[in-house]
């Protein structure tokens, strides 16, 4: 039993509840005619639903598609400021006028660049690469401490190249300030300080001209300053400093003379560099399959390696590189990278384009996967070479090897292997190469130890060529006599 006092603090609870009537129902349903302004309101509104759900679905698909691989960003890379000298003087229970003791500002942190095989995508570099600024000079000789580097980890292949700045940015630096601003910018006074105006000796400006005096001769040694920055990140461990913080300020025990014992003026730490670059992953592997969409290019890599990348009998299911090891009884690795499918007009990004064609261009060695089931294979392996000419000239004289997938599918890919065969044969043999096509079925393995044998015995010779390109010149170097 509920008392009067209990029943008397239960407030009565109004659900509200909104019915929106669909527009093809509006004129069944209504006793009198609706106004179109209801029916061109309602109608707005299913439109709008069924954009916003289909593209809900598009995003959902996609990011389960591995979407968030990134390999290329543009980014802002800026050093910490430096901190600013304190103004500051020895003050004790005895001592009413102490020497000047303001320490100086600590240096801003840097920027630096580490490669990591650890990291696969540029998706978690952020926009503003802004390391820590440099903490302030306090009194009792306390110098600031130095700002915290911002270390940021990218993945192994990373290629960073400068770029312009906005043109809002270089608006905003050809801009004149007055001398006023720039020095409130560059100077820290002591509270209540005042310009000397009664025709003594201006220490002040005195101090202006020592500082104006240590950055010409900083600029000076920066006259020869280094090129644009352009590295290429293919070395793990490696760190790279892409922006030096800003030098902290003096103290006030700086301008410290013996004309002037108390100096009630620092200066503030400087900005750090700020640099605007590019920042573009190229996959280094051993090997590149190099295939139309739908090949079976994922399918043959999880046949001859560890990796295993989504398969599906539709095109495009691979948006993105994956890297796969293949292992040899002896314990010799070589990686291949799995990359996406291309289409004709690849050079000219149509498709995802370039970012196919970035990811090829470290490759060692291209394997062409050409189904050999499909109508007319040849015109396949001609549209691949075309497109990989047409993007980087001299791209399809690296040594080759071309597989012939889905040879057992059908009695079509038996009949299109002979003429398949011949006619790479043919296009090679014009650039004076030779190539060999190794009919497989990676879906059931087959003829795979086959394919794993020659690819190995290819990176091995573009290594030793390569690794005998290194050692001439040491040669060359060694037996030089001015």
């Amino acid at each position: 039993m509920v008392s009067f006092q209990c029943a008397r603090s239960i407030r009565p609870v109004i659900l509200a509840y909104t019915i929106r009537i669909p527009a093809n129902l509006a004129k069944t349903y209504s006793t009198h005619s609706p106004s179109p302004t209801f029916d061109k309101i309602a109608s707005n509104e299913d439109d709008d639903i069924g954009i916003r759900g289909r593209s809900r679905r598009v995003d959902y698909k996609l990011r389960g598609k591995g979407r968030n691989f990134v390999d290329f960003v543009r980014v802002v890379a800026k050093g910490g400021a430096g901190g600013d000298g304190c103004v500051a003087f020895h003050r004790e229970k005895h001592i009413a006028k102490g020497p000047p003791n303001g320490g100086n500002g600590g240096r801003g942190g840097n920027v630096i660049l580490t490669v990591s095989r650890d990291e696969t995508t540029l998706n978690h570099v952020p926009y503003l690469c802004a390391a820590g600024r440099g903490g302030h000079g306090l009194g009792a000789q306390r110098h600031g401490l130095s700002g915290k580097n911002l270390i940021i980890q990218v993945p192994l292949g990373t290629v960073v190249r400068e770029i312009d700045p906005p043109k809002s940015k270089v608006q905003e630096e050809a801009e004149e300030e007055n001398p006023e601003e720039q020095r409130k910018k560059r100077w820290v006074f002591y509270p209540r300080y005042e310009e000397n105006s009664d025709g003594k000796t201006d220490f002040f400006e005195e101090a202006e001209k020592l500082v104006d005096k240590e950055e010409k001769y900083l600029r000076w040694r920066q006259r020869d300053a280094a090129p644009r920055l352009h590295l290429d990140l293919s070395t793990p461990g490696v760190d790279v400093q892409i922006a030096t913080g800003g030098r902290g300020g003096y103290g006030n025990p700086h301008f410290l003379t013996t004309a002037n014992r108390s100096p009630k003026f620092a200066t503030r730490g400087t900005p750090g560099q700020v640099h605007y670059l590019e920042l573009e992953l190229k996959t280094i592997a051993d090997a590149g399959l190099v295939g139309l969409p739908n090949a079976g290019k994922s399918t043959f890599l999880s046949a001859v390696s560890n990796a295993h990348p989504k398969i599906a009998s539709y095109p495009f299911t691979t948006l993105n590189p994956y890297i796969g090891t293949v292992d040899y009884p002896d314990s010799y690795q070589l990686t291949v990278a799995d990359i996406p499918g291309l289409i004709e007009g690849a050079h000219r990004n149509v498709g995802l384009g370039h970012s196919f064609l970035r990811h090829v261009e470290r490759s060692k060695v291209l394997v062409y996967v050409v189904d050999v089931a499909a109508e007319r294979p040849w015109e396949h392996f001609r549209t691949l070479r075309g497109e990989l000419e047409a993007y980087r000239e001299g791209l399809t004289a690296r040594p080759s090897l071309v597989v012939a997938n889905k040879a057992d599918v059908t009695d079509q890919a038996k009949a299109n292997l002979g003429e398949f065969e011949m006619r790479v044969r043919e296009t090679f043999g014009e650039e004076g190469e030779e190539v060999v096509v190794v009919p497989v079925s990676a879906k059931y393995r087959k003829n795979i130890v086959k394919v794993t044998t020659l690819l190995r015995q290819m990176v091995e010779k573009v290594k030793a060529e390569e690794a005998l390109e290194r050692a001439i010149p040491e040669e060359g170097e060694d037996d030089y006599e001015p």
